[in-house]
């Protein structure tokens, strides 16, 4: 066989797969109730009152969809009742408005001519591809064309990309961003860029301030030692990473303020009763009913005992193997085993504040791929 032949044969189940999933996500979409305020939020206009803009969604929705989709999302008291009120409706829309680059790019996608439903589907679509080309771009640096080929598509499996990928929500053009961030901080030295880009991840999902904040402290102070003991080193200028650090945490307390974040009145919304007017919850704290949940998520990692709802220990597990031994290097300067143990303290963190074990892994997509990065460069 010639080289061309050759090349093309060794990426065949990276193709595959991506033809696969271009077919399935276009011919089956998932569209969960999150689905009618992010069009909502795409479709309406300066001047849109609660009303209008709720008979503009629903009116657009039940003409774009058949009627058994139309139906699954009114579905429910409480989708019933947003279906028929429109303030109560208006008052959920904040926490569809508090992302807002993602809600940039679906109206810019609407400003070119494509519809709300499919903007919806090419943002998850889309974002879910690039994560696997940019991973195989990646795996590259460790192991030959075929085993990175076939690694992305165990990877993709495993994370549920599949699935990922046809729900019209922000959670594949997040995990783009992050990732893209750690491909250009780690593997092409982009610094600027990579920092550049987790402050945009704050504007996809205010959430990645976690991690992005994580990542910026640790770069800033990986730098500046390096630079201040006259070491040789590849972090580059640490007033970049000082300088992203506080635009990140900017961007984070001012879009909050904006949309009037509220932890508990999330966590109680999501966990423990979906609230119909959002902007009436008066609930106070309450640890016990927090600690319910807290525990009911942990007894959920196993579900059965059977089968995992998350994907989580799998690639912990990856991980670990791929840190033994390395553990007593840890004052080494090495970033793509830095930033990956910086993801445990996120993990840990989501399990306190945003405990949905069956929602996971479309938060940790972007942290499943830098671990089997992790795990292929200590092959």
């Amino acid at each position: 066989m010639n080289r061309t032949t050759t090349q093309v044969l060794s990426i065949l189940p990276l193709l595959a797969y991506l033809v696969f999933l271009l077919v399935f996500a276009l011919g089956h979409p998932l569209y969960t109730w999150d689905t009618v305020p992010y069009t909502a939020v795409s479709l309406e206009g300066k001047h849109d009152d609660a009303s209008s803009l709720h008979s503009q969604t629903y009116n657009y929705l039940s003409s774009n969809l058949s009627p058994e989709q139309f139906g699954g999302l009114i579905a429910g008291p409480y989708a019933r009742d947003l279906y028929e009120d429109p303030d109560h409706f208006s008052s959920q829309l904040d926490m569809y408005r508090i992302k807002p680059a993602y809600i940039a790019a679906l109206r810019t996608l609407g400003a070119a001519g494509i519809e709300p439903i499919q903007a919806l589907g090419l943002m998850s679509l889309i974002p879910g591809m690039l994560i696997c080309l940019l991973l195989f771009a990646w795996l590259r640096h460790y192991c030959s064309t075929f085993d990175a080929s076939t690694l992305v598509v165990i990877f993709a499996v495993a994370a549920r990309i599949t699935d990922l990928s046809r729900v019209p929500v922000p959670d594949t053009f997040s995990a783009l961003i992050v990732f893209s961030a750690l491909y250009a901080l780690l593997c092409k030295r982009w610094h600027a860029l990579g920092a550049s880009l987790l402050i945009v991840s704050v504007f996809v999902r205010t959430n990645n301030i976690l991690y992005a904040a994580l990542v910026l402290l640790c770069l800033t102070w990986a730098a500046y030692s390096l630079r201040k003991n006259n070491r040789c080193g590849d972090y580059g200028d640490w007033r970049i990473f000082a300088g992203s650090l506080l635009a990140s945490c900017i961007a984070y307390l001012v879009i909050s303020s904006a949309y009037d974040y509220q932890w508990w009145r999330l966590f109680y919304h999501t966990f423990i009763e979906s609230q119909f007017d959002i902007s009436a919850f008066s609930q106070a704290f309450s640890f016990t009913a927090y600690w319910t949940v807290v525990t009911d998520a942990l007894r959920q990692v196993v579900a059965g005992g059977a089968y995992l709802v998350t994907t989580l220990p799998l690639f912990l597990l990856v991980f670990f193997i791929g840190m033994r031994g390395e553990w007593r290097g840890l004052s080494e300067y090495d970033g793509l085993k830095m930033l990956t143990i910086l993801t445990l303290p996120v993990f840990a963190a989501f399990l306190v504040l945003f405990p949905l074990v069956l929602g996971w892994d479309r938060f940790f997509l972007p942290f499943y791929g830098l671990i089997t990065v992790f795990a292929a460069s200590r092959r």
